[in-house]
């Protein structure tokens, strides 16, 4: 046993710097900067801290007046750590400044990014919500060249509007992952990022205004646009390994994917638009030849017709395993189902997602080769949805499985 003093000896401080600030740095910010007191042994540790995670997200139901004072009391505190804080590298900067109330507050963070950007931060993570018309970025972030993961988010920021960011060059040779939130994206900003970022490998694009015609790269590897409002835009992208674009609008014009070799995991939902009937063109089919995982949703009828059109232009799908599709409406939407499973001589998992507009009665049935289907799902929502399966015998080809899928 351990003699009574033992108890009271601080082996936490007799730790080397590096691993106290390693230590340190799980903590909150503020928690991490309060440990200056513990002990004249503590008062500088803090200070080499290589991650600064800063967020104010204040709660309801404040006056104006208490927001304002909230808000001037961080942005004191940010002010506070960066001056004092030893100037050494960092590894991860990240402010998120939501539903700020006071009109000086873009110059504090402008000056923050400034001071962050001198530290060179592996990780830079920027999310602002304030009423302003545009943001002005400092151009250091946009070339800092000791990035690798970055995210930009405007949260109130009108993506409509006619102010862009404008950077002067881009310049991150080290960048891997880029996350880009409520932004105006042109087609002469999306060339200087993909030139710009020579290793990029994943690229996020979320509640943005993509008003450009091509995302052209030989790099990226993932691709995702959310909550996006575009139309008319080609994605070519022979390295891109997962494609995702959920819950986008498309305005104006459709999608085609081109020279997607390498695609394999796609995950596509579509909204519905009140602009969708200037969409002439929707060619994702021809893209999908080489994909293992496809979920495709679109939940506007207009989408849908589109999609049907692209049949002609459907490949072989000899890689997919798994496939997922809805909304289907049970008494039109069996072409694209036909096609897509006679293509599929593979195919291990199928989802079948269906609604109901009207409440008559259908019965249909489908054929398509069953060599390695093993599971089948059907979901309509209000109905009983059963799925009859029997092996038969046609002599023009060989065995196939029909699957009659009944409404009940």
């Amino acid at each position: 046993m351990m003699e009574g003093g033992d108890f009271a000896r601080d082996r936490i401080s007799g730790l080397p710097d590096p691993l106290l600030t390693h230590i340190l740095s799980f903590l909150p910010i503020e928690e991490a900067v309060c440990t200056c007191i513990l002990a004249k042994r503590w008062i500088k540790v803090w200070a080499s801290l290589p991650v600064l995670i800063f967020l104010y997200d204040p709660v309801d139901n404040l006056t104006t007046n208490e927001y304002r004072k909230l808000e001037a009391k961080f942005l004191l505190f940010v002010r506070s750590v960066i001056s004092h804080r030893e100037k050494i590298t960092l590894d991860t900067f990240k402010l998120t400044l939501l539903n700020a109330e006071r009109e000086d507050s873009l110059g504090h963070i402008f000056e923050f990014l400034c001071c962050a950007v001198e530290c060179r931060p592996r990780v830079l993570s920027i999310q602002i919500s304030v009423a302003c018309t545009f943001f002005d970025l400092p151009d250091s972030i946009c070339t800092c060249t000791s990035v690798e993961d970055m995210s930009l988010w405007f949260v109130n920021y009108d993506p409509l509007s006619d102010d862009y960011v404008k950077p002067r060059s881009i310049n991150l040779p080290f960048l891997k992952k880029l996350e880009l939130g409520c932004m105006h994206l042109l087609d002469d900003l999306m060339r200087m990022l993909i030139s710009g970022c020579p290793i990029l490998e994943e690229l996020v694009l979320i509640q943005c205004c993509l008003e450009m015609n091509l995302i052209s790269s030989n790099v990226l590897k993932k691709l995702v646009l959310k909550d996006c409002v575009f139309g008319g835009m080609e994605i070519s992208c022979p390295g891109v390994v997962f494609l995702s674009i959920e819950k986008t609008v498309l305005v104006g014009g459709g999608i085609t994917l081109k020279n997607m070799s390498s695609l394999t995991m796609v995950d596509i939902f579509l909204k519905d638009s009140e602009f969708e009937d200037t969409i002439d063109d929707l060619r994702l089919l021809s893209g999908l030849s080489n994909v293992t995982s496809l979920k495709l949703y679109i939940i506007s009828p207009d989408t849908m017709k589109l999609l049907q059109a692209d049949i002609p232009n459907c490949p072989t799908l000899g890689n997919l395993k798994s496939l997922e599709l809805g909304a289907l409406d049970f008494n039109y939407d069996w072409d694209l189902v036909v096609c897509l499973l006679q293509h599929s001589s593979n195919l291990k998992d199928l989802t079948l997602h269906f609604y109901q507009q009207n409440e008559e009665e259908f019965q249909g049935e489908i054929s398509f080769q069953d060599e390695y289907l093993e599971a089948v799902k059907t979901i309509c929502p209000g109905k009983n949805v059963k799925l009859d399966e029997e092996l038969v015998h046609n002599q023009d080809e060989l065995l196939v499985t029909t699957a009659k899928i009944i409404i009940l």
